[in-house]
């Protein structure tokens, strides 16, 4: 294992930090991941974190100036401090893409230094997209682990994007949710909770009346008149998770309910949605959709329900029992230890220096 000792060194590239965004998992998990990073020691190859707003990204990721100097910044740093057998840790891709990934990875492998991705998402896959496809394989094919969402992402990797078998993997299965008051969410008035980006949810607007009427409350940006349910406002990450109302919390994603359908429905084949770490860290069992990535963890650990639709959904939920429910909140709880501290990420990220 390489942590920071006498011999070998582990660095991260900061990744950005963007304002005026809302509250989105787009900094929490972003944020949530550095914290983990310097828990377990590892060292910044540079103290510079580009500060954003969001107006500023599409004008900053074409600003050869600013852009430069914060390549230059760390291609410098690279050539100073790696050396063969450190590894260099990098979010995949950074919250602001940009073309300095190829050269990041290129000067630290002269050095002999192990390159590792935490792999948020595969952009070309989401939207569908084959020049960013092209743009991911060249520079995740020049890894020697990457740390992604599942089995499934594994096998688009190697097979769509044609990234090299000889490319280490290791899935992180689910996201963390890291807490300043681990004080436990007794809130539970209703059925389904749904905490999201809620313009990206057009679902939201063609949920069945039966889903409805066991009661559901939504929380983020993006609320549109024409959604059903309660819509209950914006908040910071450590407010919802002390606020956030429900005795389950919803993982959907897409235009239908009868299914997680379009590009980024079916996204969740692959990938594991961030809100499923703030749920468990608020201590409540999980909705997911029965083909998506999540599903096979909630039927093994039993912390929650996998359905093909929320009609499906609703009727389990319109026949559960208070014993069947608790047992599932128990299994919750005994999860919730590991995710509100990174204990678990923090086990994935040690396991991909080996």
């Amino acid at each position: 294992m390489r942590r920071k000792t006498e011999e070998t060194m582990v660095y991260y590239v900061p990744d950005f930090v963007i304002e005026g965004v809302g509250y989105n998992a787009l900094n929490k998990s972003r944020k949530d991941l550095l914290t983990i990073y310097q828990k377990l020691a590892f060292v910044p190859i540079v103290n510079t974190q580009m500060v954003l707003d969001d107006k500023e990204v599409k004008y900053f990721a074409r600003n050869s100036k600013v852009l430069g100097g914060f390549v230059h910044e760390v291609l410098e740093a690279i050539e100073q401090k790696c050396k063969e057998g450190d590894c260099l840790l990098m979010d995949f891709p950074f919250a602001v893409n940009f073309a300095g990934y190829n050269k990041f990875v290129s000067y630290a492998k002269a050095k002999g230094t192990r390159i590792i991705f935490f792999v948020h998402d595969l952009d070309g896959i989401r939207f569908n997209n084959l020049f960013l496809n092209m743009i991911d394989s060249s520079c995740l094919d020049m890894a020697d682990c990457l740390i992604t969402a599942s089995k499934r992402m594994d096998e688009v990797l190697f097979n769509n994007l044609k990234v090299s078998k000889k490319v280490k993997t290791i899935n992180h299965d689910y996201w963390d949710y890291l807490l300043l008051d681990d004080t436990l969410n007794q809130h539970i008035d209703h059925m389904v909770c749904f905490a999201g980006n809620l313009s990206k949810s057009p679902f939201l607007s063609k949920l069945p009346a039966s889903f409805v009427e066991l009661g559901f409350t939504m929380y983020g940006k993006g609320y549109l008149p024409s959604y059903l349910g309660d819509y209950a406002g914006e908040y910071d990450p450590e407010t919802l998770a002390s606020i956030l109302d429900g005795k389950f919390g919803l993982v959907w994603d897409g235009k239908s309910a009868k299914t997680c359908s379009g590009g980024i429905g079916k996204y969740l084949k692959i990938n594991t949605s961030h809100k499923f770490g703030l749920y468990i860290a608020t201590g409540k069992p999980v909705i997911v959709w029965s083909k998506g990535s999540l599903a096979p963890l909630v039927k093994e650990k039993r912390i929650g329900i996998a359905v093909n639709s929320l009609s499906e959904a609703a009727s389990l939920l319109a026949s559960f029992d208070q014993k069947e429910y608790e047992e599932m909140r128990e299994n919750v709880l005994m999860l919730r230890k590991e995710v509100i501290n990174g204990n678990h990420l923090s086990k994935v990220i040690l396991s991909s220096l080996n």
